[in-house]
């Protein structure tokens, strides 16, 4: 029995690749030690697809679907559209997605009836648009960062992902009587030089910048030449630095950088199941999961889950797949999931549900600010700063 996974295992994602993979191995590996899904060994089949491009995807999902063993396929994220998940539903397979999310909910709102085994592990992205305006809000209020200015300075990359937040973020500033600079657009893909946007920058001198270049390769390459001719402004930087190689890469110039995830594990050392996770994860491959290894290992158990509750055969993908739906897991590394029937979507909630988690790197780690429950430190002002 065999459990498909897309992935960008080459190509500029293939750090996320390479961690949903392993994520994915490590939860197999434990269910096959317990005696595998209702008596079933599990292998994992992965499927590259490359530079997210339409063709590529479509043929690694052609790959996986016309394969008679595979029983579901999952992935952190396997194009910019989510096309692919009306390629999964013709196959009546199931398929369990991170990220993307509005791209996701936009195609199943209109019609779930005809996604029943389409599920999103990844909730709404609605909260990258508010969170940072409303915490900066807070920091300004409460003395913790005063600011010197009501101006934001946008980057975005060409990919709905990242537009959609720009869009988003741009709006709920405007609304709280920012002047928003931006977006300022670069093509998707490789960027070496961002001197045109560090230039624009300090011409517009903000409070804040924000750069939604989700690329970690890229990501490093601004922070570092921002680094080299910094700004006294705030640097919050989009999904990148929650990539282990980030910090790898950018070494001490990372510390001050901000960024949020609706998902993941909770990085708290108040929060058991994640630290215990963290430390299997680490034992098994020497480095941490980021977002995609904990989500691909949350994947897999939740689908095993599912193949029990739904009568114990793997290969009944419709029953798996609408199980899947019903499903509630307490207690996982990114804490209760559950899912909203009507957009698929898995439920953002601080108690019963994802937390969105907002992180400061310091000392080279990552420093839970929020949310307060599981906080794990305060804000501590940039070294950038003069």
């Amino acid at each position: 029995m065999k459990l498909g996974l897309l992935a960008p295992l080459t190509g500029a994602s293939a750090a996320d690749g390479k961690a949903m993979r392993q994520g994915a191995e490590l939860a197999v590996k434990e269910l096959n030690a317990g005696g595998g899904v209702n008596g079933h060994e599990i292998s994992l089949e992965s499927a590259d697809v490359k530079d997210l491009k339409a063709d590529a995807v479509a043929s690694a999902v052609s790959r996986l679907t016309a394969d008679p063993e595979v029983a579901a396929v999952i992935t952190g994220y396997a194009s910019t559209t989510n096309f692919e998940i009306d390629q999964l539903a013709e196959a009546t397979m199931p398929y369990l997605i991170g990220g993307g999310s509005a791209q996701t909910a936009e195609i199943i709102e209109k019609d779930p009836e005809k996604y029943p085994g389409i599920w999103s592990t990844a909730p709404s992205y609605d909260a990258y648009k508010t969170d940072l305006p409303n915490r900066l809000e807070q920091w300004d209020a409460d003395g913790t960062f005063p600011l010197r200015n009501r101006t934001v300075y946008i980057v975005s990359s060409d990919n709905p992902y990242s537009n959609d937040i720009a869009g988003g973020l741009a709006t709920n500033f405007e609304a709280g009587g920012w002047q928003v600079e931006g977006p300022d657009v670069v093509p998707f893909g490789e960027v070496n030089d961002w001197t045109p946007q560090i230039s624009k920058i300090h011409a517009a001198d903000p409070s804040v910048i924000v750069n939604l270049d989700y690329l970690t390769a890229n990501a490093v390459k601004f922070l570092t030449q921002f680094r080299d001719n910094p700004t006294n402004a705030l640097l919050f930087s989009q999904y990148a630095p929650s990539v282990p190689e980030y910090k790898k890469l950018a070494g001490d110039a990372a510390d001050g950088v901000m960024y949020n995830l609706p998902a993941g594990a909770i990085l708290s050392s108040k929060y058991a199941p994640a630290q215990d996770f963290l430390k299997e994860f680490r034992d098994a491959y020497g480095t941490d999961p980021g977002l995609y290894g904990v989500m691909s290992y949350e994947q897999v158990m939740l689908w095993a889950k599912a193949v029990e509750s739904s009568g114990g055969d793997p290969l009944d993908k419709e029953a798996v797949g609408e199980a899947i739906g019903t499903t509630v897991m307490s207690g996982t590394a990114m804490g209760t999931i559950r899912f909203d029937q009507q957009t698929h979507l898995a439920v953002a909630d601080d108690e019963d549900g994802m937390p969105l988690q907002f992180f400061e790197i310091q000392d080279g780690r990552d420093t839970l600010l929020g949310p307060a429950q599981w906080a794990d430190g305060e804000f501590q002002q940039p070294t950038w700063f003069k």
